[in-house]
Parts: structure tokens; C-alpha cells; sequence
């Protein structure tokens, strides 16, 4: 009777426990749907102060780094995608299909289909027009205590240049 009360005590703090410390998989679509509303300020708040922010398919797609650390720094470098690109320095359109979402303990896998109108004018001088991109898109989310303390993105750019060379041809 011992055993199984103390058995019975432990399950009861390990599940006050978890009610304290949000999921980390209810954090991840939280943020993600922040992400997708390109509310930068909403997604800053999910931060650790120490955040890591990376995309290695981005840096081998486009030849710079997209390596960040640190809330403002990874903060500052969403705020900036499309400044001065769009109205309010952001897409008419942006979205995150999340079509699964896994989690092992502090980690979060999202697999989803990232489309956004991007500026023609990254690619040719003084254009107004806007193209639209749709690529498979990979989140890994480390959340620790409630906060993302790792947010990697990799993205099928050789799909993207894809598109964006085939709207740029027609």
C-alpha cells in the first residue's frame, strides 16, 4: 500500500509539474502562427534572451549567412526581410501550411508548405510587381522552460529559384 502511494504521489507532482512548464509542441504552434502572420513582435516574445536563429539552406542558397543569435538580433533580421519592399515592409501575402508537427521532448518538427509573394524587385531594378513562391519548408523548434531557445528553417530553395525564374520568364 506504501509503494503504491508514493507511486500515486509521484505521478501527481509529475503532472502539476508539466501543467506549469507549457508543451513544448502547444509553444511551437503558438509561434508558428505568428510566424505565418509575419508578427514579428508576437514571435519575439516566444524568444530565450540567448535565442540561435539559422537557415543553412538559405545561406547556401543566397551566399550569406542567416545566422543569428540573441532576441533582438533574431528579432531584427524578421523585421527586416522586406523592409521598404511592401506596404507596412511586409508581403501581402505570407503562410505557413503546417501539415505535421512532431515533438521529442524539447524538440519541435514542423514540416509545412511556405508560400509568400516576394518583391520582383530582388530580382530585377525598379519593379512593383510581386511573385509568388511556394517551397516545403522544415521548422525545428528547441523549446526550453516555455521559450524557443533554437529555431532552425530549411527551405527548398532550388524549388524557390525555380518559380521565381519561371515567373520572371514569362
Amino acid at each position: 500500500m506504501t509503494v503504491r502511494l508514493l507511486a500515486l504521489t509521484a505521478l501527481s507532482l509529475m503532472l502539476l509539474a508539466c501543467g506549469r512548464a507549457p508543451y513544448a509542441g502547444s509553444v511551437a504552434r503558438e509561434y508558428m502562427k505568428a510566424y505565418s502572420n509575419w508578427d514579428f513582435e508576437k514571435m519575439k516574445s516566444f524568444y530565450s534572451d540567448g535565442v540561435h536563429f539559422e537557415d543553412p539552406t538559405a545561406t547556401e542558397a543566397f551566399g550569406q549567412p542567416y545566422v543569428f543569435d540573441g532576441k533582438e538580433k533574431v528579432h531584427g533580421f524578421f523585421n527586416n526581410v522586406f523592409k521598404d519592399r511592401f506596404k507596412n515592409d511586409r508581403p501581402p501575402y505570407v503562410k505557413f501550411n503546417m501539415e505535421r508537427v512532431f515533438s521529442t521532448g524539447s524538440l519541435v518538427i514542423i514540416s509545412s508548405t511556405f508560400e509568400c509573394i516576394v518583391p520582383t524587385s530582388w530580382y530585377k531594378e525598379k519593379s512593383d510587381e510581386a511573385l509568388l513562391i511556394s517551397i516545403p519548408f522544415v521548422t525545428i523548434l528547441e523549446v526550453k522552460n516555455g521559450q524557443i531557445t533554437k529555431h532552425f528553417d530549411y527551405g527548398d530553395y532550388k524549388k524557390y529559384n525555380a518559380q521565381i525564374r519561371a515567373q520572371l520568364n514569362k
